[in-house]
Formats: C-alpha cells, structure tokens, sequence
C-alpha cells in the first residue's frame, strides 16, 4: 500500500489555479454549472474543479479536474486499468487514451448511457470527464482531448 503524503509536504494547487483549464465551453453545449474548492481533511489535501455542461435531449458533459496528496495511489489504479487495456483496438469503445501528457482509461455504461474517461495529467492531477445521453465514449474522448493538458501538466503549487 502507497504511503500517503503529509499535505504540508506536499502541498495541492489551488482550486482557482485548476479552474482555467475545465473548458470555456463546449460546441452546442450551456455551461450549467461551475465550482471548485480545496480542503484539507486529516492529512489529505484535495483541491477540485468541475464545470457541467448541457445540451437538449437529456445530454450532459462533466469535466473535473482533481489535485490531492492520494494523487500517487489514484494515478497508480488509473496507469494500471489503462494498461490492462492497452491492447485494445482504437475503435473499442474502451481502449485506453494514451497522450504525450496523460494517460487514462474509458468505460461505457450502456444502460445507463454514461461513458467516463478518466486521465491521470503529468503524473499529478486527476481529469474525469462523463457524458450522459451519448452512445459510446466518443464525446468524452473528444472534450479529454480537447483540455489544455499540457498546460495542465507544467502546474505547480503557487501562491493563492
């Protein structure tokens, strides 16, 4: 079991410094929602940002963006399920994403009709993004792509 990190040793970036990279907006989307906060509980730090986007028809894009001292063990389980997936073909809906700075994994709830791709960003930060209405994940691989995670990836602790 992965040890966790005193916060104080390792500080989260604050939620407003996460908040810049959840999408202005999405194509044919409302932004219906936007929040963030940082805490500390115990010896964990967590600091998150999330933007909910809509569409008619019972459609709905989330992208959340997570900085927090269990971020090793988090992006340990998110590197493992990618690579218990890597020899998916591209066009299965749960191939893995593998990107110069994030790797990450998808999976589809048909019943449900929600697809979520989570990535881990420069080793640190966690992006979920989840649709609800869509058939299959092409619409969370599309908005995960569209992130600035390069950007993402470069940010480091720093003043409020």
């Amino acid at each position: 079991m992965t040890p966790v990190v005193a916060a104080e040793r390792a500080p989260c970036v604050y939620f407003k410094q996460l908040s810049p990279f959840l999408p202005e907006r999405l194509d044919g989307f409302t932004v219906a929602h936007t929040q963030g906060s940082t805490g500390k509980y115990g010896d964990v730090s967590v600091s998150e940002a999330e933007r909910r986007y809509t569409r008619g028809e019972g459609r709905e894009v989330k992208v959340r963006i997570v900085d927090t001292t269990m971020g090793e063990r988090i992006g340990k389980a998110i590197q493992e399920a990618a690579e218990r997936s890597r020899g998916k073909a591209a066009s299965d809906p749960s191939a893995p994403i593998h990107l110069d700075d994030a790797v990450g994994f998808v999976r589809y709830d048909a019943e449900e009709s929600v697809a979520e791709a989570n990535l881990l960003v420069g080793g640190r930060y966690v992006v979920a993004v989840t649709s609800r209405g869509f058939p299959g994940t092409v619409e969370v691989r599309r908005v995960a792509r569209g992130i600035d995670l390069a950007g993402l990836a470069r940010l480091r602790p720093g003043p409020n």
